[in-house]
């Protein structure tokens, strides 16, 4: 067996990356259009925040949340906010916010050629000019099907901003609903995202609105969101053609408490012998290795890597069955496994750092690793709870160590209030909400310079 895995490792350092890039460059020349209109919607600004907030009651419905406990608080963020279209009398009243929902061309986890979808906003205004675009990758929905192409996101208020706003499907959802998210795939969201990007400002381009000269981009997302924006980032300043990388001008990223190496927050799982808050997170990471890295994976089975516990309740059958969200999959486990310890998931191969079988693990998670081997050129702003109870703090600060070589390109920002996940959650979605997007880098990065003089 040992022997087995460690040939199906050197196979996949020599030929993997040259598979898929292969297979990339073959479909990128057989391609005439860059996108492809699914639909388009326009709205007054009320109707826009109307909208958003009929989705996400919806997603707050799955949660057993009610709406109204929220919707005032967001109604009030975003009427205090100075939407930059405000410097014309009234002019957030006249515009005309146009929603398009567009496929375009990518590959998919395994490296073929795949149309994905995704959604861009943006002002319609006589002789108005958008200032920035915003890539904005969403918290994993409690339900695939609420993807933004299909229901109009909460976030989109920010076009009002006078901003262009990109949303990707993840892989899963829009037209590829049905399809397996490979959910720790960091780097191929990130590509995704920059391509879904560019499409975007074509689609922009072919519908007559003329940038700002001082036309840039900022990019976001927390948790799941936080990491493919982190991924993102890499992938525009290290992937990208330059004349590609110059059309996106990516200013700052802003990533919330999210994971930024997928085999670091496993092995900090098993080495302390706590999966935090949501261990099926763990478990949906796992099941994704076998739709982004089948071949790595060889003949070992999901079940190679289960306790004898979760396979005698058949936990792989339910990881591998197609589910409509993670809250889904949650609910599911937990009526057989009520445990955060990784040993009543994991086989003791798995929880042995030293075998061949956890070396396998962690060569596979380190391929979706969106922090080795590079610094950024534009900043990254890590937005992280020091009681995160899902991801933990060490994950930022390992970030950050790795991040920082280039002085004042990487900050490290704690919450005023640390609290849990899901608490520090509400205070970045009520920061971008609240806050113009220059105010809130200025914010952010002077709390840090002000924290490191001290």
């Amino acid at each position: 067996m040992k022997r087995r895995i460690f040939v199906i490792i050197l196979s996949l350092i020599t030929n993997i990356h040259l598979q898929a890039q292969s297979s990339q460059d073959d479909y990128c020349r057989d391609l005439d259009t860059t996108y492809h209109i699914i639909n388009v919607k326009d709205y007054s600004f009320n109707e826009l925040l109307n909208e958003g907030i009929f989705t996400l009651s919806r997603q707050l419905d799955i949660l057993n949340v009610p709406i109204r406990k929220f919707q005032w608080i967001i109604k009030w963020h975003i009427k205090r906010h100075h939407f930059a279209l405000n410097q014309r009398e009234k002019n957030i009243h006249r515009t005309t916010f146009r929603t398009i929902s567009f496929s375009y061309p990518s590959i998919s986890p395994r490296g073929e050629s795949q149309w994905l979808s995704g959604l861009v906003t943006f002002p319609v205004l006589a002789n108005n000019k958008p200032t920035r675009m915003l890539i904005y990758h969403r918290i994993l929905a409690p339900s695939y099907k609420i993807a933004p192409s299909n229901s109009l996101p909460i976030e989109a208020v920010l076009t009002a901003d006078n901003t262009i706003c990109v949303f990707p499907d993840y892989y899963g959802c829009g037209i590829t609903e049905g399809e397996n998210l490979p959910y720790v795939s960091l780097n191929y969201h990130g590509q995704c995202a920059a391509e879904c990007a560019l499409a975007a400002l074509d689609i922009v381009r072919d519908a007559g609105i003329i940038l700002s000269d001082e036309f840039y981009t900022w990019n976001t997302g927390y948790s799941q969101g936080g990491g493919y924006a982190l991924a993102t980032h890499k992938y525009i300043e290290n992937s990208l053609p330059q004349n590609q990388s110059e059309l996106i001008n990516l200013k700052w990223s802003l990533c919330g408490d999210g994971v930024y190496s997928p085999a670091m927050y496993y092995e900090n799982a098993i080495l302390t012998g706590n999966m935090g808050s949501t261990p099926t997170v763990f478990l949906q990471g796992l099941r994704s290795l076998f739709y982004g890295h089948k071949d790595l994976m060889g003949d070992l089975s999901l079940r190679d890597f289960l306790s004898k516990k979760a396979n005698a309740v058949c936990l792989d059958s339910l990881l591998l069955t197609h589910d409509d969200g993670l809250w889904d999959l949650s609910d599911k486990i937990e009526e057989y496994i009520k445990s955060h310890d990784p040993a009543d998931y994991f086989s003791p191969m798995v929880l042995d750092t030293s075998t061949a079988q956890f070396k396998t693990l962690m060569f596979a998670f380190n391929l979706d690793d969106c922090i080795l081997n590079w610094t950024p050129h534009a900043p990254v702003v890590l937005l992280h709870s020091k009681k995160d109870n899902c991801v933990p703090y060490q994950q930022a600060t390992n970030t950050f160590t790795l991040l920082s070589a280039n002085p004042g390109h990487c900050f490290l920002v704690n919450p005023k209030k640390n609290g849990t996940h899901v608490f520090t959650s509400i205070l970045y979605f009520s920061n971008i909400l609240h806050q113009s997007e220059d105010k809130l880098y200025k914010k952010l990065v002077e709390s840090q310079k002000e924290k490191n003089a001290d």
